[in-house]
């Protein structure tokens, strides 16, 4: 593979990735725009993230002290997707699959 075949496959896993079939339905970056664009791949051997749910935690000793403490839950939800002014097509199926599933209206 080329470097130019090597960054656009990287970008095809991408946005395949965040919608499934959604590279073989658009036009290919041209040159310009992959030359515009980085893909950086790294080789992961460990991974790590620290999670949780609820209330904070806080230690008995700090329960009396004046600073708030709380959580500010974040919720992602997808809307309906929305056609480009210039865009007379109907949305792809692949395209409306993928909304519905991140929780747009059906």
């Amino acid at each position: 593979m080329t470097g130019a075949e090597e960054k656009l496959h990287g970008l095809n896993r991408i946005v395949d990735h965040l919608v499934p079939g959604r590279s073989t339905a658009v036009r290919p970056p041209n040159r310009k725009e992959l030359a515009k664009t980085s893909v950086l791949a790294l080789s992961l051997t460990e991974a790590s993230v620290k999670t949780r749910s609820g209330p904070a935690n806080d230690e008995e000793e700090d329960l009396n002290l004046p600073y708030w403490t709380g959580v500010i839950p974040l919720h992602s939800v997808a809307g309906e997707p929305e056609n480009n002014p210039d865009c007379d097509l109907l949305v792809p199926a692949h395209v409306r699959s993928r909304a519905n599933r991140l929780g747009a209206p059906s």
